[in-house]
């Protein structure tokens, strides 16, 4: 149907969720999310886990990959669907955000969109 319609899709794995580990027993969860506190979220890596900075690598070669694909198709609209840390890390890469900008930005509410326009002047 999409075929159809002129639309694709395709999946990749770099824009999921970030990883946080194997998280069982409720006093160890207790015991990270304290320790990630005092850490700092971005560079807290989770046993077994990754950390915000690990999702940010991610995420930078899927936009490298992405740039890529706005210099092919520059009239495309991209739709990306996703998870809250890893669209805070997006935008934190796009826009370049520091670390501290990044720790201000909040997770978006579920199935909530987050829209970037481009107002076409380069």
């Amino acid at each position: 149907k999409l075929c159809e319609l002129g639309l694709s899709w395709a999946e990749d794995p770099r824009i999921r969720e970030q990883d946080f580990g194997n998280l069982q027993d409720p006093t160890k969860i207790k015991q990270y999310k304290k320790e990630r506190n005092c850490f700092g979220a971005f560079y807290y890596r989770f046993a077994h886990g990754e950390s915000a900075a690990d999702v940010f690598d991610r995420i930078s070669t899927f936009l490298d990959s992405l740039w890529r694909s706005f210099d092919v198709h520059p009239a495309r609209n991209f739709v990306l669907i996703t998870h809250g840390i890893s669209i805070r890390v997006l935008m934190a890469r796009y826009f370049r955000y520091t670390i501290d900008q990044f720790h201000c930005l909040s997770n978006p509410r579920n199935c909530e969109m987050v829209v970037m326009k481009h107002d076409g002047r380069g």
